[in-house]
């Protein structure tokens, strides 16, 4: 029961912080699904899905660094991203020890990639 009540608040933590990045595209100028899409550098299935669709695991490393290699990110939308994947490699939104450590690992070989598209 301690570890459910445990994963619901790590979980609403990572629902709240893809709502800040939708917000953030919103005071960006990008308020549709297309606008969102097409500064992500993806599909518009898959952005509906990250931004929308709550009951799922969050975006994964290879689509975060897909973001975050976009030229057309805004700035605001990318420090809220860099933020989602500190959070992410800390552990804060309940995944497994093992996904998080997968998850760091997959992201750390991108990150000198990302940090020289800026």
């Amino acid at each position: 029961m301690r570890q459910n009540k445990r994963s619901c608040r790590a979980k609403a933590r990572q629902v709240k912080k893809l709502a800040e990045i939708r917000a953030a595209l919103v005071a960006a100028g990008c308020d549709t699904t297309s606008k969102q899409a097409a500064v992500f550098g993806l599909r518009r299935s898959t952005t509906y899905a990250l931004l929308h669709l709550d009951k799922r695991a969050g975006p994964t490393a290879k689509v975060i660094k897909r973001i975050l290699s976009s030229p057309d990110l805004p700035y605001h939308v990318r420090r809220k991203f860099e933020e989602y994947v500190e959070e992410k490699i800390v552990g804060l939104y309940g995944h497994s020890d093992a996904r998080t450590r997968a998850f760091h690992a997959e992201f750390q070989s991108a990150k000198n990639y990302v940090s020289n598209v800026r």
